[in-house]
Formats: structure tokens, sequence, C-alpha cells
């Protein structure tokens, strides 16, 4: 369960909010999990379940009795924009984990690659290594 509970983790925290300086990047609200591998494995539907909300500063993925709240630094003038990641709060042993990746928002899709190896930052948005998720905005009530 903790494992599941950093990968949700830290796949939420790769869908983060853009620097208000960044308009074009503004990832605020609800999304939904669609595809995901790891290390290019197809993640499970456990992932696919848990619920993940962006703010303009932190993200949250609540999962059965799991949560983690992650804070992040977002590059939005690399391409594709960088992301660094870091779980604030999660289940024991998760908080101060980090993670680099890159995020892309077309439409209401965002993708996210991330790597927990500092010096591997993904290039590419295909999960060959490390994480790839692909998470739907989900329309407003």
């Amino acid at each position: 369960m903790k494992t599941f509970a950093l990968v949700i983790g830290l796949v939420a925290c790769s869908a983060l909010t853009a620097p208000a300086a960044d308009e074009k990047l503004d990832l605020a609200g609800t999304y939904t999990l669609v595809a995901g591998k790891k290390n290019g494995a197809d993640v499970d539907e456990t992932a696919k379940k848990a619920q993940y909300t962006v703010t303009a500063d932190k993200f949250t993925i609540k999962g059965g009795e799991v949560k983690f709240v992650m804070g992040y630094k977002l590059d939005a003038k690399a391409n594709p924009a960088q992301i660094d990641m870091e779980i604030l709060e999660g289940p024991e042993g998760t908080k101060g984990t980090k993670a680099v990746g890159i995020v892309e928002l077309k439409g209401d899709t965002l993708k996210v690659a991330y790597s927990l190896d500092k010096e591997k930052r993904p290039k590419e948005f295909d999960g060959k290594a490390g994480y790839y998720f692909e998470l739907k905005k989900e329309k407003a009530k």
C-alpha cells in the first residue's frame, strides 16, 4: 500500500499549477487518471480511482484511506515544461520524497512523466523508464 501511495502521490504532484506569470499552464482543477505506466508496465485500476485536485500551490491526491499533498517548482520556459516535486504530507516514510519530471497540457489533457532519480529527468512521455501519467480535467459542475 505504501508503494501505491507513493506512486499516486508523485503522479499527482506532477500535475501542479504553473506560476501566475505563465497563464498557459494554469492546471488548477480536478482530474481523473486515464492512463499510466511504471517502467513500461501499465498502472493498476486502483490508481485510476483516486481523486486528483490541483490548486494554485498544491496538488492533493486521495485514494482510499491514503492522502498526499505535494509542493512543486515548475520551469514553464523549458520545452517541455519541467517540474520538481516533493511530498509535503503523506503516509509514514513518504514525506520529503522528491522527483523530477516533465509536463504537457493540451486542452483538458495533462501528461506527466517523472523519475525518482534526480539525474534521470525524462525526455519523452512514454513511461519506458520511470513513470508516465495521462490525466483528464473534469468539467466544472
